[in-house]
């Protein structure tokens, strides 16, 4: 979220273009096997989760009405776009919720930064984006929020889920009480914010109630950066909800000034990677895996040993465990790769016995 958005020069300010529809298509159905983690879990001591292949987003999450797009006078973005691939559901991006982008001096500053000295850092979290952007897309259309607005991620981490700054961490650099308002479970054993998409879910649905509340996409980006009370703080005094007019004022916190610009610079060039001379990156696969109910505070590197698997692949499949071992109340599913499901059945039936 972040009333400390932390996007300086060099960590986080060169991400983002369009990824070809081909590359969208063979990624998207690997990255739907992410979304088991919303479903209920059998109370069994290990009980599998559900085919991680059949679990479309649109099921897990609750459908909102499309915003209306932005004012008159402003492109919107190409419908052969980053945003523009199909969804589960057969429809497209650009048909169904679009933000509109205008061409302001602040947004072409940043993407000449993005181009120019940004460049290095833009690329490589493009590269990393590439396993979670179609999922992410997909889930921020289901809450009613722009698929562009998967820029925030590229502006606030970079795709690295263990980034943090002043409190705020993970993919979407919430804030712990933001996270946890927002149904995320954040403690000392568990953050839900580094997994893509339970906190993909708590991002949408938090910028989505921006949205409502500012009736403006770019305010809602700013209330995001800087917290809701500077911005409609603003909004009382100067009688107006225009970003634009209210940034031209000062009458916005510098940082949210800042932010909007580059979060949109950054959401103009995914839409067209090509023009804006970056390189679409290579499809990285993700593990076909099932998720079970496992009460025994079991280690990874334990779990590893069992399946023969690197532990850094097995800590790949479960991100949001901060202690590299699940907790003792049992809260948190254990996610295995397809096919280790035998051998750790095996092992875990000798454990419960020792």
């Amino acid at each position: 979220m972040a009333p400390d958005s932390h996007l300086d020069g060099r960590r986080l300010g060169e991400l983002h273009s369009r990824f070809q529809r081909f590359l969208l298509k063979t990624t998207l159905p690997v990255c739907l096997g992410l979304t088991i983690l919303s479903s209920s879990i059998a109370d069994a001591r290990t009980e599998p989760y559900r085919d991680s292949w059949n679990t479309p987003v649109a099921s897990l999450v609750a459908p909102s009405k499309p915003p209306e797009t932005g004012a008159p006078g402003m492109a919107s973005l190409s419908p052969q776009s980053l945003f523009s691939h199909p969804s589960p559901a057969g429809q497209h991006w650009s048909s169904r919720n679009q933000i509109t982008i205008p061409n302001h001096p602040a947004i072409e500053k940043h993407i000449r930064f993005y181009q120019g000295k940004g460049r290095v850092t833009f690329s490589s979290a493009l590269n990393r984006s590439c396993p979670y952007l179609p999922i992410m897309a997909d889930i921020l259309e289901s809450f009613g929020v722009p698929a562009e607005m998967v820029a925030v991620v590229m502006v606030e981490s970079c795709f690295k889920r263990k980034a943090s700054y002043k409190g705020a961490g993970g993919y979407w650099q919430l804030l712990t009480s933001t996270a946890r308002k927002m149904g995320l479970r954040v403690d000392r054993w568990v953050d839900e914010r580094r997994d893509p998409v339970k906190s993909t879910q708590a991002a949408a649905g938090y910028l989505r109630s921006l949205y409502n509340q500012f009736r403006s996409w770019p305010m809602a980006l700013a209330a995001y950066n800087t917290g809701e009370r500077p911005v409609s703080g603003a909004v009382r005094r100067h009688g107006s909800s225009d970003f634009w007019d209210l940034s031209r004022r000062g009458a916005l916190p510098a940082r949210a000034r800042g932010y909007v610009p580059k979060v949109l610079a950054a959401a103009r060039i995914m839409s067209d990677l090509k023009s804006y001379g970056f390189e679409p990156p290579q499809p990285s696969p993700l593990y076909d895996f099932e998720a079970l109910t496992v009460r025994s505070p079991l280690k990874l590197e334990q779990v590893a040993r069992w399946i023969d698997m690197p532990v850094s692949d097995l800590k790949d499949l479960n991100p949001s465990l901060r202690l590299d071992r699940l907790p003792p109340d049992g809260g948190v599913h254990l996610r295995l790769p397809s096919g280790a499901r035998d051998k750790f059945d095996l092992a875990y039936k000798d454990f419960l016995r020792n």
